[in-house]
């Protein structure tokens, strides 16, 4: 759901609106998890702000999982950590 953006946004939106100020375009499944190459199914338009703090949250899940990953990959090998002689 959409949120009215903040004041200086909107002062700025009406002062001088340009393109891309209003609405983006934004894939329902991200990118990240497979969305890519897709059709209108998988396309919605949000407001500008809700967008932004949509792909802030969406960076901020990609870099847990990338952590998780690493864990996951170098946690199970002790090896990896020992220093060979």
């Amino acid at each position: 759901p959409c949120h009215v953006p903040c004041v200086p946004q909107l002062n700025e939106m009406i002062r001088s609106p340009a393109e891309g100020q209003f609405w983006q375009v934004d894939h329902i499944q991200p990118v990240y998890s497979g969305g890519g190459q897709c059709s209108l199914e998988n396309l919605q338009t949000l407001c500008t702000a809700c967008h932004r703090e949509r792909t802030a949250k969406q960076a901020k899940e990609r870099s847990q999982l990338k952590r998780r990953s690493l864990a996951t990959k170098y946690g199970c090998d002790i090896t990896k950590f020992l220093v060979k002689k």
